[in-house]
């Protein structure tokens, strides 16, 4: 499936000919670049965004499709897209795109089902998975590394997990 994927944001304009500026969300900022054509919001597809300058946080941006600052007005805080295709091909055993671990079932070291993967996230000191639990209603956070996911396997559809047990309380 060609799922969208956000990987940045229109935050302001900058003067009155078109020019914008964007936050990235990509691994390195400047990858953003690298995909080709982006969709910003759901109006502007085919979009490719020239670089005018670094600056912080993000870029200084101009696209055809946006040409005043009227236009540039409409698009803030608008996302950026690419659709999943557009990403480089990663070793799934090794590594795997966040988007990739919505809706996987997650199993504990006996295979019991404990839920499924609602979203991935970082507050800063490191990822987060959250886990909508089968048997509750309710929703827990745990650490996104080694010492709690044990296995992921995209192809069987789930992330096996371990010492959770007092994330489960």
């Amino acid at each position: 499936m060609n799922k969208k994927i956000v990987i940045g944001q229109v935050k302001s304009a900058y003067g009155l000919k078109g020019q914008f500026k964007i936050q990235t969300y990509t691994e390195e900022p400047s990858n953003i670049f690298k995909y080709g054509a982006v969709l910003i919001g759901e109006n502007h597809t085919g979009v490719i965004l020239n670089k005018h300058k670094s600056i912080k946080n993000g870029f200084l941006v101009s696209c055809e499709q946006v040409k005043s600052r009227t236009d540039v007005e409409n698009i803030i805080n608008k996302n950026i897209y690419i659709f999943s295709n557009q990403l480089p091909k990663i070793n799934t055993k090794e590594n795997t795109y966040y988007h990739d671990l919505m809706g996987l079932t997650v199993i504990d070291e006996n295979k019991n089902i404990i839920g499924k993967v609602i979203s991935v996230s970082n507050y800063g000191s490191s990822d987060i998975i959250e886990i909508d639990l089968k048997e509750k209603k309710e929703k827990i956070l745990i650490p996104f590394n080694k010492n709690c996911v044990d296995d992921i396997d995209t192809k069987n559809s789930f992330i096996k997990v371990k010492n959770i047990e007092g994330y489960m309380e």
